[in-house]
């Protein structure tokens, strides 16, 4: 771990949960001291905003399990964060949490071997008796999705009977470690894919969260191992259509007129991708976050996509279930 970070341990954060895009690593640095000072082992977010899902809602509550030691005021937003830190309080864990997952980011922002200021934050201070939980791939199919990936989704959305989804589907594709992001509109995706998958479209998508998952989950554990990763599958989206930003992509993808048919696909990729991804040397545990929030009940998401405060109580009990 990053001994510089004790050197914050008076430090005052009055705009934690400012920033859109997660959170400030200076602020993340006082966080971290403050959860090694108290508690035995500390819990990492990584991924995008299913995690990292402060923004989209105004709930809070007293700060606690070591927050209240360094935020001014000592009030927490009801994100995925607190809620794990409220079970710790509640469990008696000696465990804390620290958000450094990314709002609106994909693995393409991390393609090239890149990594974003707080990966490489996580990467630098995780230790062996951690833990690491990672949500990521939703945004390259909703937000940001290349032109392969656009193709694929809708060879299987548009194009695939739902009973050969059902019954037929299956993949294989090797980990070819490269990963060209934007630059490879998903060419290396389509290679891999395309030959080892059935039916067609079904390789590419499994490489994305298989693959692609897989080589970002070990290059945030390349210097320390954890003891534990949960890599999440995404929940549902909404079924009802309140609106949101990310009606567009539902639309292209009929899940307006056909839920039942991206929800399969979210069950299969989870099968075939989510359940086989390795981590040499930890043990990963793969967390279907669809079975944990409700696709028809409104009050589990805002803007159809993102998890809602209660939704984090939620996902907190299903992570907590798997500590």
């Amino acid at each position: 771990m990053a001994a510089s970070m004790y050197r914050v341990e008076d430090a005052k954060v009055r705009n934690f949960y400012s920033p859109f895009y997660g959170h400030d690593v200076k602020d993340l640095s006082v966080a971290l001291a403050a959860m090694r000072r108290r508690h035995e082992r500390v819990v990492f977010l990584a991924g995008d905003s299913s995690l990292d899902n402060k923004y989209w809602f105004d709930d809070v509550a007293q700060a606690l399990n070591g927050y209240e030691e360094f935020l001014a005021p000592q009030v927490m937003k009801k994100d995925v964060c607190y809620w794990i830190n409220e079970r710790c309080v509640a469990e008696g864990k000696s465990m804390g949490c620290v958000n450094t997952a990314v709002e609106a980011t994909c693995l393409n922002d991390r393609a090239f071997g890149r990594l974003l200021p707080q990966d490489e934050f996580i990467r630098d201070n995780i230790a062996r008796d951690d833990v690491l939980v990672v949500s990521v791939g939703g945004n390259d199919v909703a937000l940001q999705p290349l032109l392969c990936t656009a193709i694929n989704l809708a060879a299987l959305v548009c194009c695939t009977p739902t009973a050969c989804l059902e019954r037929c589907a299956c993949a294989s594709p090797p980990n070819l470690g490269v990963d060209l992001g934007c630059l490879g509109c998903g060419l290396p995706g389509c290679v891999a894919g395309t030959c080892t998958g059935w039916p067609p479209g079904f390789g590419y998508v499994v490489d994305l969260f298989k693959n692609r998952v897989e080589t970002y989950v070990r290059r945030l554990c390349a210097k320390t191992k954890p003891r534990k990763v949960l890599v999440c599958a995404i929940y549902y989206p909404e079924e009802t259509t309140r609106g949101g930003w990310a009606d567009a992509s539902l639309r292209a993808m009929r899940y307006d007129a056909n839920p039942g048919k991206l929800q399969l696909l979210i069950r299969k990729v989870f099968t075939h991708a989510t359940v086989k991804i390795r981590v040499p040397g930890v043990e990963v545990v793969p967390v279907p976050l669809f079975e944990v929030l409700d696709s028809r009940d409104p009050r589990d998401y805002e803007q159809r996509v993102e998890p809602s405060a209660g939704a984090g109580a939620k996902m907190a009990d299903a992570f907590h279930a798997n500590f």
